[in-house]
């Protein structure tokens, strides 16, 4: 990917301090981004951005709305999460992605948007949040990245409470989720096999789709009332078929190219 800058020297134009330090900022992280050989370099990239950001805490999920019964529910398939642990457990044993009011306010939000700017919680939704705070997750803000067939790509970024950084690196934090779809879809555009050579089980498949949606084995096993030794085995021949070596890495490929079901 090539930045190009028109040359305005003879109109007199000058960047401003702050453009220049935007251009000064971006640079190695293009290089950084572009040279990420695998999804978990991509990964480490993007971790390292957020925290020079200010922003310790992240999460990058893929999700989507479905209709259940008529009735509207947010799926939501887990890529990465750098949360404190206690809220990740509790996050997962309550169900909290399907009535998250961030993930709600991606389907209605063009530009990224702080989670403060959040307006109409219902009392679920401020629950969440208040709990949030309390497990460290104070402040933060969201950028959404809509997908071909509706699904939108959400990173989310979490700062210390009244971190000057939210307003400040606002448009670098954009920027960083925006190098890492493009990179994302790189390594999956080049990296993956053919999507009509993949065969995967059904079981496989079930197995996978549970991943993506931020399970652990011990977990799916429950699910799907099998061994967790069983499930695990599931997901190894999942990532030989996808030629991958991470479960997550199977997951993300796996949700992109619709050999999972959402």
């Amino acid at each position: 990917m090539k930045l190009f800058f028109r040359d305005r020297s003879d109109s007199g134009f000058r960047p401003s301090r702050e453009n220049a330090d935007l251009v000064t900022q971006m640079s190695p992280l293009l290089k950084d981004f572009a040279g990420s050989s695998d999804i978990s370099s991509l990964l480490d990239v993007f971790g390292r951005a957020s925290v020079s950001l200010g922003f310790p805490n992240y999460a990058i999920s893929r999700i989507s709305m479905t209709h259940l019964k008529s009735r509207p529910r947010i799926l939501t398939e887990t890529i990465c999460v750098h949360y404190p642990e206690n809220w990740i457990h509790r996050y997962r044993q309550h169900d909290y992605g399907s009535i998250d009011p961030v993930h709600r306010a991606a389907f209605t939000r063009f530009v990224p948007y702080r989670w403060d700017d959040i307006t109409d919680l219902n009392s679920a939704e401020r629950q969440i949040l208040d709990e949030a705070r309390d497990a460290g997750l104070t402040s933060g803000l969201s950028v959404p990245i809509r997908e071909v067939g509706g699904n939108i790509l959400l990173f989310n970024l979490s700062a210390p409470a009244n971190h000057g950084c939210i307003a400040m690196n606002l448009q670098l934090a954009t920027i960083i989720s925006m190098l890492f779809y493009l990179g994302l879809d790189r390594l999956v555009q080049s990296s993956r096999p053919a999507a009509s050579s993949v065969r995967l089980s059904s079981r496989q498949r079930e197995c996978l789709l549970w991943v993506a949606r931020g399970k652990t084995s011990d977990e799916i096993s429950t699910i799907l009332e099998i061994s967790h030794h069983t499930v695990n085995y599931h997901i190894a021949e999942a990532m030989k078929a996808l030629n991958v070596n991470r479960r997550t890495t199977a997951a993300v490929y796996a949700s992109v190219y619709g050999l999972i079901d959402r």
